[in-house]
């Protein structure tokens, strides 16, 4: 038997294995990293952002006054509703880490609010002006 095919055939079958367990370890992190994001914070708020965002743009097209309660509890996040943007961040956050949705508002309209640690965001429209607040306990019911 040849010595010198005998080490090709065993380094070729080494390689193998050492690409498949490769193979393994990045499909591993792959899924790792996609659930840890999947579940974070950042998902969290950028569905809540662009929910918002598409909030104001509903509330633009309604004719008259109106109020709208965000279902879902957002007392961990901080929002800043200005002109043509709405940025959601949770306290502490780098401003780099801020959630920034950008929106147009037509002619005339204008959008403002500050909203932080409350657990109801509320949208009113009055007139063309679309405001980001707490909402109004005698309003509303409270959350769930």
């Amino acid at each position: 038997m040849n010595t010198k095919a005998m080490n090709t055939k065993a380094a070729s079958i080494l390689l193998m294995i050492f690409e498949l367990l490769a193979v393994i370890l990045v499909v591993f992190t792959s899924v790792s990293i996609a659930q840890a994001y999947g579940k974070s914070e950042t998902v969290k708020k950028i569905n809540t952002a662009e929910d918002i965002r598409m909030m104001i743009d509903t509330l633009v097209g309604v004719p008259g006054n109106a109020l709208v309660k965000y279902p879902v509890d957002v007392s961990t996040f901080s929002f800043i509703l200005r002109e043509g943007s709405l940025a959601a961040y949770t306290k502490g956050d780098a401003e780099q880490l801020w959630i920034v949705r950008k929106f147009s508002l037509p002619e005339g309209y204008a959008a403002e609010g500050v909203l932080s640690g409350e657990k109801e965001l509320c949208l009113e429209k009055k007139g063309k002006k679309i405001l980001l607040r707490n909402c109004p306990a005698s309003l509303l019911p409270p959350l769930p």
